[in-house]
């Protein structure tokens, strides 16, 4: 009696185990653990450390970081840690950026808000940075104060997990310019310029045609209402087609990240019931 009465009771806490492991995983990440599967960032992974924004890191759920190797590390070994934090957070975007969606742009260039933005310490542009796609293809960045130059190349990705962080290796460290005295002045409490679209920055192909007016409509439309359709379709037109690419990216980014999860959970499932019944 007291063993049948047991088994559900174990069965909902594993169950209640499974769920609480899979929401408490699911936007989880670390980047002291990703930088450390590559011994090429143990500089840049030991700096995020001692200057704490490896725990700012990871207290986001959508971050990318612009990672540097060990040997282009030397700027920050004359500096103090207060020093290479600001430094340091300026290689931290808040956002997802991976290889496909920087070279898919739509105007080949972006400002992107940093860290060092959010912290307060930034003036005019300081606390942004520039991302541009050459002719040739290469990914440049730098700061977006005016006149800056970008000579940061993107290199590769060290690790991504879509769509929480991303971690991109560039060739050189990107210096925090002085402002340009004609640039607006943004603190922590400014409002922020307008930034680039997120999912939209992806290219889409044949987004679909706004829909037609039923045939029941036209039979009975007056003459004077047909005058006018193809006016209001134009005027209709580009506000459909314009939301079809964020629907669509928005599915996709679901679809993605709702395939991940099942197949941790089944997982997970599947090795705790095992256990369980042995």
């Amino acid at each position: 009696m007291s063993s049948s009465s047991s088994s559900p009771s174990s069965l909902t806490l594993f169950f209640l185990f499974a769920s609480t492991f899979l929401y408490t995983s699911s936007n989880s990440f670390n980047i002291t653990t990703i930088l450390n599967q590559n011994k090429d960032f143990s500089t840049f992974n030991k700096l995020l450390s001692q200057t704490q924004l490896a725990s700012t890191i990871n207290s986001r759920q959508t971050i990318t970081v612009l990672a540097l190797s060990n040997d282009a590390m030397s700027f920050f070994s004359d500096q103090s840690t207060e020093d290479n934090k600001i430094s340091l957070s300026l290689h931290v975007v808040l956002d997802y950026y991976d290889i496909k969606k920087l070279k898919s742009l739509s105007k080949k260039t972006a400002i992107l808000t940093t860290l060092f933005q959010s912290s307060g310490q930034a003036k005019g542009q300081q606390g942004f940075i520039n991302v541009t796609v050459k002719d040739n293809g290469d990914v440049m960045f730098g700061s977006a104060v005016r006149g800056s130059i970008l000579d940061a190349q993107l290199i590769d990705s060290v690790a991504s997990q879509p769509f929480n962080i991303s971690v991109l290796h560039i060739s050189s460290y990107i210096p925090i310019m002085n402002p340009d005295p004609s640039d607006t002045i943004y603190t922590s409490s400014s409002p922020l310029p307008a930034q680039p679209p997120n999912d939209d920055d992806y290219v889409y192909d044949e987004p679909p045609s706004p829909p037609s007016p039923p045939s029941s409509a036209k039979a009975h439309a007056p003459v004077a209402a047909k005058a006018h359709a193809p006016a209001a379709a134009k005027a209709h037109a580009p506000a459909a087609a314009a939301k079809a690419p964020s629907s669509k990216a928005n599915s996709t980014t679901s679809a993605s990240a709702i395939n991940s999860h099942l197949d941790l959970a089944f997982a997970v499932v599947m090795s705790s019931f095992w256990l369980l019944m042995t």
